[in-house]
């Protein structure tokens, strides 16, 4: 990745969502020498370069990845002069202020990134043999680069209906009880910054944990529910409900039972398979950017129930006991 001033679509150099500026700040060319030839090796093309750009952060390990400067200047009259100093400067402040992190080597290799901006500058110098490196030409230009970590979310789920939590089987299509609602936020212990939390888009996926008791339809044990693990790594236990992927969810389950919910949120901008494909189940990608609110509690235990009762059969009369 170098550096660069325009703004970045993933592939077409366009910021994605409320992340603004991001990736290289000046994508420009002076000359005509295309913009991955002045790299060594060459770069074949940039589309990742922006997606490259957001990462995630893990509390658990260390997110990294290495800038690389150009080889050789970006010239209108295309020189082809190789740089022979570098020198990296790093912002906390989204570009106030900068201070050094690095000399000399084209490249910079980054580790631990705390989650919000983080702004990159590059000097290059041409030194030319013999010559005294204090008296030759300083830099036209600088470059910049910034990265943004994605901040851990927390999530709370709601009854934005009221405080009714059942309903009739024979309502389940049409039930007002209970409206979910999924509120975000910014875990705060790690992140309290811009863009606000309401600027991103969000991934939404439901789920609901159903007991199991067969001789207790209505349980409300919580040895009756299947247990969800709290690692997000494995989903198994919980089922996914079809079409539930917005930031509120009205339930029309008509079977009944007493039942918890929850839901799974993700960042829209870079969910959580970017790069790494479908995932197992049993065994999810990236499940510490899976971030999971159950419906009236911190965690299953404390969830609140749902109940769905039933609509009664119909009773049967017989007489008995008759006098006459």
């Amino acid at each position: 990745m170098f550096l660069s001033a325009t703004t970045i679509a993933f592939g077409q150099q366009v910021p994605p969502g409320p992340i603004s500026p991001l990736g290289p700040q000046s994508t420009a060319i002076e000359g005509t020498t295309a913009r991955g030839n002045l790299f060594d090796p060459a770069v074949a093309n940039f589309d990742n370069e922006v997606a490259n750009s957001i990462l995630f952060f893990n509390p658990d390990v260390a997110n990294g990845f290495t800038l690389r400067a150009s080889a050789i200047e970006d010239h209108e009259d295309d020189r082809g002069l190789s740089f022979t100093h570098y020198a990296w400067t790093y912002s906390a402040d989204e570009g106030t202020t900068y201070a050094s992190i690095g000399t000399n080597a084209a490249t910079l290799a980054q580790t631990g990134l705390a989650p919000g901006y983080h702004y990159f500058r590059v000097e290059a110098r041409i030194v030319p043999t013999g010559t005294d490196p204090d008296l030759t030409c300083g830099p036209d230009n600088v470059e910049t680069f910034v990265v943004f970590v994605l901040p851990p979310l927390t999530v709370t789920t709601t009854n934005i209906a009221g405080s009714l939590l059942q309903y009739c089987e024979a309502d389940a299509a049409e039930q007002e009880n209970i409206e979910l609602s999924a509120g975000v936020a910014y875990d705060a212990t790690h992140y309290n910054g811009n863009p606000a939390v309401a600027n991103f888009e969000f991934n939404y996926r439901w789920y609901y944990v159903k007991s199991t008791d067969a001789t207790d339809l209505f349980s409300r044990d919580n040895a009756d529910f299947a247990s969800v693990d709290p690692t997000k790594a494995d989903i198994t236990g919980a089922t996914l409900i079809s079409g539930a992927n917005a930031a509120t969810y009205t339930p029309a389950i008509g079977e009944i039972g007493t039942y918890k919910f929850f839901v799974e949120v993700e960042y829209q901008i870079k969910d959580r398979n970017t790069g790494l494909g479908t995932d197992d189940p049993t065994d999810r990608n990236r499940s510490y950017v899976i971030y999971r609110g159950w419906f009236g509690g911190a965690d299953q235990a404390n969830a609140s129930i749902v109940t769905i009762t039933p609509a009664p059969g119909k009773p049967h009369i017989t007489i008995e006991t008759v006098i006459d």
